[in-house]
């Protein structure tokens, strides 16, 4: 038997692309004020079991591209296996079409908090709906290898933004703690049930790893496996070293008051970084929602033969519109961790019918029951 040929790196960078750029839009900008919400200064703990617990999710969805895929092309995967798959292609079309309208309401609210000192409701949903707008005509008119672009030039300049102020943070937090300057915010006085139904809210922070899933016109298996494991890992290091670096500026227990977008945790450290923060959060929030409405393209036409030409866009298009301009901005993260939970759990139940050995039945089969939860309690944070 021949060796597997080595993977390019080149092609797996671009495929990191689009599950890196969705999961860093997930939850950059909302995770901190979450955290501070709940866990005060042991906020680093909270992203840390969040990061874990979508990497063991991140095993079950690689699983389906590595033994699932297989199975399904050569007609040797069971009955019951398909229709979870079915179900699951369904789910997650919905869960893509949330995210995208909760992508772009967060973009619109650090944008009209930047330019008018406070919230407007209705010019965020105006600034939101248009936004989809242009997404969606781009889709139809350049597919998914326009979307793709937009991801790549966004996604390095947000990359970019979050190093220069992660190491701001970093360098003014570490000077301030050590002179007495800063003190570490207290815990809040939140029961463990609460704390723990609010961090099954933010399961849509570090949703993104599964596109690659939907990516397979584009990318072979073995280099969406490894383009899903690059991004979860990068993920993994920008989400945990921000919230570190961001914790001793959280306004819990000062005068500040708790901080509702990092645009109060910025103004605090270094006021001269806020513009900068809000070119990331406009591009990043744009990047994630050109990412998933990618995603929701390739799974629509996959799931019938009329989802053709334009219309996979068009309908996606039309229901993240309905959702930008009606429902609250902290509701839409609390649905849209239900839709991805539920995705999930069915994702870990055909890793549990396909996988061999015990331990790897029993692993699947208790995430599975763990995503249900979520999508049963998962409460939203505001």
């Amino acid at each position: 038997m021949s060796a597997r040929a080595p993977l390019s790196r080149g092609t797996v960078l671009r495929a990191t692309v689009t599950p890196l750029a969705s999961i860093l839009g997930s939850g950059l900008l909302i995770i901190v004020p979450v955290l501070e919400g709940v866990l005060g200064r042991w906020s680093v703990l909270g992203a840390l079991g969040v990061v874990a617990v979508a990497w063991l999710v991140g095993i079950a969805v690689r699983h389906g591209v590595r033994v699932i895929e297989p199975q399904a092309a050569d007609g040797s995967l069971d009955r019951t296996t398909v229709r979870l798959e079915k179900l699951a292609d369904a789910v997650i079309v919905v869960a893509y079409v949330i995210s995208v309208a909760l992508y772009l309401r967060i973009m619109a609210q650090y944008v009209v908090q930047f330019t008018a000192g406070g919230s407007d409701g209705v010019v965020e949903r105006i600034i939101a709906c248009g936004a989809i707008v242009l997404i969606v005509v781009i889709g139809v008119a350049r597919g998914f290898s326009g979307l793709d672009t937009l991801d790549r030039i966004s996604l390095g300049v947000v990359l970019a933004l979050t190093v220069a102020l992660g190491a701001t943070l970093a360098v003014r937090g570490g000077v301030d703690l050590a002179g007495g300057d800063l003190a570490l915010p207290p815990v809040p006085d939140e029961s463990l049930w609460r704390t723990l139904l609010v961090l099954g809210g933010i399961v849509i922070t570090v949703q993104g790893f599964e596109t690659v899933r939907y990516l397979a016109d584009d990318y072979d298996a073995p280099t969406r496996i490894r383009a899903s494991q690059v991004a979860q890992v990068l993920a993994a290091v920008v989400y945990v070293g921000f919230v570190v670096v961001s914790t001793p500026f959280m306004g819990l227990g000062t005068d500040d008051g708790a901080d509702t977008t990092l645009i109060d945790i910025t103004e605090r450290a270094a006021p001269l970084l806020v513009l900068p923060l809000v070119i990331s959060a406009v591009l990043s929030q744009f990047s994630a929602a050109t990412a998933d409405t990618a995603s929701a393209d390739g799974n629509l036409r996959g799931l019938s033969s009329w989802m053709s030409g334009p219309r996979p866009f068009l309908i996606s298009g039309t229901a993240a519109l309905t959702l930008a301009a009606t429902v609250p901005t902290y509701t839409i993260v609390a649905v849209a961790s239900r839709a991805f939970a539920l995705y999930y759990a069915l994702i870990c139940v055909t890793a549990l019918r396909t996988c061999t050995g015990w331990w790897r039945k029993v692993g699947f089969g208790l995430l599975a029951l763990l995503m249900l939860a979520i999508a049963a309690l998962a409460e939203p944070a505001g």
